[in-house]
């Protein structure tokens, strides 16, 4: 084969090309204290370190988010344990004024420390942590507990009726019937003898009409209590005219034994009641929940994750079987208390210890849940570890290794940087060529 001078040249300029490349890439290493500078450099083991460092930058977010709720959850705890001294205290006036040394006067002062009481566990209950509440479920920017009312209008149902006519005559809007009180009972009152005020006749149920009271007069102001049935939570039924006065300023009986004509003038009749009539109402307690049931989860490893809240309902309204709504317990404590009954604070000590024990099982839960966390950040710690010697074994370059690389690469480069420059012996023929 002819060697001509150009390809001699570009022989000698492609050699010097790639020991200068061989030095350049000797010299990245040494300078970053890396193998793998490109992927070029290693495809399989750049392949390996992407799937690292993404693994890598999911535990670090994870590490984040623990260490953000187990802030959030020591928080919640101290709000627990405070709740906790509260209702010691509560049981300590419970039973300080349920013996026979207590008095009228001294019941009377425990009941206002007690509406205390009970202001403070609605705030403990709406706690925040910045803009965060804490025991707010899933609906944590919005608070846990409300007020109700102590007015709930009543649903009036006509569908019992006896006398399908009589439903011509009847207006629901005019009885303007209003619960008054707060009860987690559902009330129920139906007539069971037609008639105004004073006349008609009534029974009364506070379990949602699975038993009822004895028949009794049906008044303007009702008392809704079976004494057959739940304790009395002092809830009334309240009618009033469009002034909004109570008591049926029309006398008068109107006898449903007879047919109904055309012509009765029912205004005449004054107010008056069908029998089969009910008036319905729902559940009032003091507090309700209004947070969501379902609760914050965190994952804390692939495939798992803790739920990391504690939601208000669950510590002060449980419905579980033995739960306590430590409001309405609070409310009857006093109310005993305004009454000067030792008797009913006597039975309610028990509650109050149902009570205690219901937010302590929560504060257990919440120190369980810390701990696992704690766990969790310990096992993520060591596996990042892990990870970050196998990134190094893959990346790292060796120092001792690196140093001879850098300097072979520069004596081979010398070396064919002096051949070139004997090989091309440029001449005046070679530029006339």
């Amino acid at each position: 084969m002819r060697v001509t001078e150009v390809s001699k040249r570009e022989q000698v300029l492609d050699n010097i090309q790639k020991t200068s490349s061989r030095l350049q890439d000797a010299q990245m290493q040494m300078a970053t204290g890396q193998r793998v500078n490109k992927p070029s450099d290693d495809p399989v083991g750049t392949a390996k370190m992407q799937d690292i460092v993404s693994t890598m930058s999911g535990q670090e977010q994870t590490v984040r988010n623990i260490s953000d709720n187990i802030t959030g959850l020591q928080y919640a705890e101290k709000e627990i344990t405070h709740m906790a001294e509260l209702l010691g205290r509560a049981k300590t006036l419970a039973i300080s004024q349920s013996g026979s040394d207590a008095n009228e006067e001294s019941r009377l002062m425990v009941a206002r420390e007690f509406g205390a009481l009970r202001e403070s566990l609605f705030d403990a209950g709406n706690s925040r942590s910045g803009k965060l509440y804490l025991f707010s479920g899933l609906k944590s920017l919005s608070p846990a507990l409300k007020k109700n009312s102590i007015l709930q209008p009543s649903k009036v149902e006509t569908r019992g009726i006896i006398q399908k006519d009589i439903r011509d005559l009847i207006d629901i809007d005019q009885y303007r019937a209003v619960f008054e009180g707060h009860s987690n009972n559902e009330y129920r009152l139906k007539i069971t003898k037609g008639g105004p005020w004073g006349q008609a006749r009534c029974q009364i149920s506070d379990d949602g009409g699975r038993t009822w009271a004895k028949e009794q007069v049906l008044r303007p102001v009702t008392a809704m209590y079976n004494p057959e049935g739940k304790p009395d939570d002092l809830v009334k039924l309240k009618f009033s005219d469009e002034q909004g006065l109570l008591g049926n300023t029309i006398p008068g009986y109107f006898d449903f034994t007879k047919e109904v004509s055309e012509d009765v003038d029912a205004e005449s009749l004054g107010l008056v009641f069908p029998v089969g009539m009910e008036f319905i109402g729902r559940p009032n307690p003091e507090i309700s929940y209004i947070g969501a049931n379902d609760k914050k989860e965190v994952l804390i490893a692939d495939g798992i994750a803790s739920p990391v809240q504690v939601t208000a309902k669950e510590l002060m309204l449980s419905q579980e079987e033995g739960g306590v709504d430590i409001f309405s317990m609070l409310t009857s404590l006093e109310r005993a208390m305004l009454e000067n009954d030792g008797t009913a604070l006597a039975l309610r000590l028990k509650e109050l210890d149902q009570a205690l024990e219901q937010v302590l099982k929560r504060q257990a839960d919440i120190g369980n849940t810390v701990r696992e966390f704690e766990t969790a950040l310990a096992k993520i710690e060591s596996l990042k570890f892990e990870q970050e010697r196998r990134l190094s074994e893959i990346r790292d370059s060796d120092l001792a290794e690196t140093v001879i690389e850098v300097k072979t690469a520069e004596a081979n480069n010398r070396l064919a940087l002096d051949t070139g420059s004997k090989l091309i012996q440029p001449t005046l023929s070679d530029f006339l060529r």
